[in-house]
């Protein structure tokens, strides 16, 4: 089997096809996190009226202890200073840190392939959700006077990416962002972290919410032209011949590659593809012509098993330039149940491809 990689050009269709009129966008950043904030004031309320309540209690009993304490020291002229209980000492309820109602994220850069931008077309709305589950962690390294304390800290912002057309008709959504890693640097020890946290709390918790909102804007870019967008691509598609078995004559099989190498670097003249349809059908026909030689059982034939199930792969993607997906389907399972594990390997490294493009020419063409 002769291995050969062709690269041709082809243009991804959109996963949601909308009408050439409407081929234009513009984008809009708020957010959502007034119900956060008034949640995060009624629990900080909560913890402060708790602490202040655990505090009298406590305060009630030591009183009450210390006074019997002198009382006995009143009487008997000796300390009790040994008996003293501890001082309780009101908990520290450090007040919330509010979610900026305002920012500065914006979707500069971001574009839609083919489309335009615009005030007709497309909306793009991204509503930007609360900072939360922030974690902090450290690893040590060094040793001794060395020993250094290196932080990280981890939290999640994401934005809800809402698309429309003037109708207001809801064409998309989807959640953005997520997960992002933020390196503090390295201290000397664990409570140097805990003071430099102390004093730059506030002013932290700013900083990492405005770059977590960036990132989910930002971010969102591919998801949104792998939707809607008709994106210039390129693709490397591995195609079979034969070098040489025995004696026999491969003049036709070089002869269908040939013909399909120059099928598909037509495939992206036109995102339909009817360019290259007739040469692509050509290309089929002479692989199905090869192919009534076939014979599966004895190894020895000019066309056995092995090549059988090689041209099954070239047809496959053939099939699906052709937009035959049934075909293509035909031929993926063909060669999925052949004993040739080249072809199998192949053919299953493909199927999520082929089944992509399914989806997005029955989006444009069905």
């Amino acid at each position: 089997i002769d291995d050969n990689f062709v690269t041709f050009n082809y243009t991804q269709l959109p996963l949601t096809s909308v009408e050439e009129s409407l081929r234009s966008y513009r984008f809009e950043v708020v957010t959502d996190v007034e119900g956060a904030n008034m949640d995060s004031t009624t629990t900080y309320q909560i913890r402060l009226d708790n602490a202040v309540s655990t505090y009298q209690k406590r305060m009630d009993t030591w009183l009450s202890k210390m006074s019997l304490l002198q009382q006995q020291e009143n009487s008997s002229g000796l300390s009790q200073s040994m008996n003293y209980p501890p001082k309780p000492s009101l908990e520290l309820v450090l007040k919330p840190v509010q979610h900026p109602t305002t920012t500065n994220a914006s979707a500069e850069g971001i574009k839609i392939s083919g489309f335009s931008e615009g005030e007709n077309g497309l909306l793009v709305k991204y509503t930007l959700l609360p900072l939360k589950n922030v974690k902090f962690s450290y690893s040590q390294k060094g040793e001794a006077a060395n020993t250094k304390y290196n932080y990280k800290c981890s939290y999640t912002l994401q934005a809800k990416m809402e698309v429309t057309d003037p109708n207001n008709t809801v064409l998309f959504e989807k959640i953005v962002g997520g997960t992002q890693i933020k390196s503090l640097g390295k201290y000397k020890s664990t409570y140097d972290f805990a003071k430099w946290y102390m004093n730059n709390r506030e002013s932290f918790y700013a900083q990492i919410e405005s770059e977590g909102r960036k990132a989910a804007v930002s971010g969102s870019g591919s998801a949104l032209d792998s939707q809607f967008g008709y994106i210039n691509k390129s693709r490397k598609a591995e195609m079979y011949s034969v070098k040489k078995y025995k004696d026999y004559d491969y003049t036709d099989v070089i002869l269908a590659y040939d013909q399909t190498t120059e099928a598909l670097l037509k495939v992206g003249e036109s995102r339909d593809r009817s360019e290259a349809m007739d040469a692509l059908g050509s290309a089929r026909d002479l692989w199905l012509k090869i192919l009534e030689e076939s014979n599966l059982q004895n190894k020895k034939e000019r066309i056995n098993a092995k090549i059988s199930a090689m041209i099954w792969c070239n047809l496959a993607e053939i099939a699906v330039w052709m937009a035959d997906f049934n075909e293509a389907d035909n031929q993926v399972s063909k060669t999925m149940n052949s004993g040739v594990f080249k072809a199998k390997s192949h053919i299953k490294g493909e199927k999520s491809f082929y089944a992509d493009q399914k989806n997005r020419w029955e989006a444009n063409f069905e």
